[in-house]
Parts: structure tokens; sequence; C-alpha cells
């Protein structure tokens, strides 16, 4: 029996033992009431039911996808970007590890500890740079 029915069933003997069900002018109206507590209790029931059925299918399907996402992803081109590489700043020379993919990413790559980017611009915009076209 679920807690709403102990409770619907404690109210009801809790108004049979105060005499509100044989009082004709309250009986009714306890009555209906009573009546649509049941109701609830029952409908409380059944969806508890439901989501029991429905949190096991989903689990049942959690389970599905795991499997296909280990055969689908087996052998991943991504699995190489797993090793890590070891990096000296050329600014204060201390030496720290990184993931070996933010070599390939767009975003810079920062000394932990002096906050400078490990890249080197060789040419500044401001630099004149000649090339040369011409077909000699």
């Amino acid at each position: 029996m679920s807690e709403v029915r102990e409770k619907v069933a404690y109210l009801k003997g809790l108004l049979a033992g105060l005499g509100q069900l044989e009082d004709p002018s309250s009986k009714k109206i306890w009555e209906a009431v009573l009546e649509v507590f049941d109701k609830v209790a029952e409908e409380l029931e059944l969806l508890d039911d439901d989501l029991d059925d429905l949190s096991e299918y989903v689990g049942s399907i959690d389970d599905d996808l795991a499997e296909v996402e280990e055969s689908f992803f087996e052998d991943s081109p991504y699995d190489d970007f797993d090793d890590t590489i070891t990096v000296e700043c050329d600014t204060c020379g201390n030496e720290f590890t990184i993931p070996e993919y933010m070599l390939y990413n767009d975003e810079d790559v920062v000394c932990p500890h002096c906050n400078s980017s490990i890249y080197d611009n060789d040419f500044e915009e401001d630099d004149d740079v000649e090339i040369d076209f011409s077909d000699d």
C-alpha cells in the first residue's frame, strides 16, 4: 500500500472516530473528499508504476547507446590527441606539460609560470617583408 493510501485510510479512521461520518450534515462532504483522495492515491500509484517502467527502459537505452558509442568510436582519429608533450617557455625557461591537441587548435598556449605565450611571432605587423616575384 502506498504512503498516500495509508494516509487516506488514517484520515477515514480519524473522521469515523470523531463521529464526523455519522453526522448527516457533514457525512456527504467527507465521503466526497475521501473519494477524491482515493482516486488521487490510485492515480499516483499508476504514475509511480509508469515511472519505474520508464526508468528501466531509459536505463536499457543508455546501455545500448554505450555499446554503440564503443563500437563507433573504437578507432577514433582523435585517440592520438590523448598524448601530452613537454614544452619549454622561451621567456622564463620553465618546462610544463600540455595536451598535444593544444598545438593544433587556434588558441594560444600560455606558460603557467610567467603567463607569456610559448609561440614566438617571427614577423610583427610593422615589419616590412619583401618577396621577390621576378622570374630571374
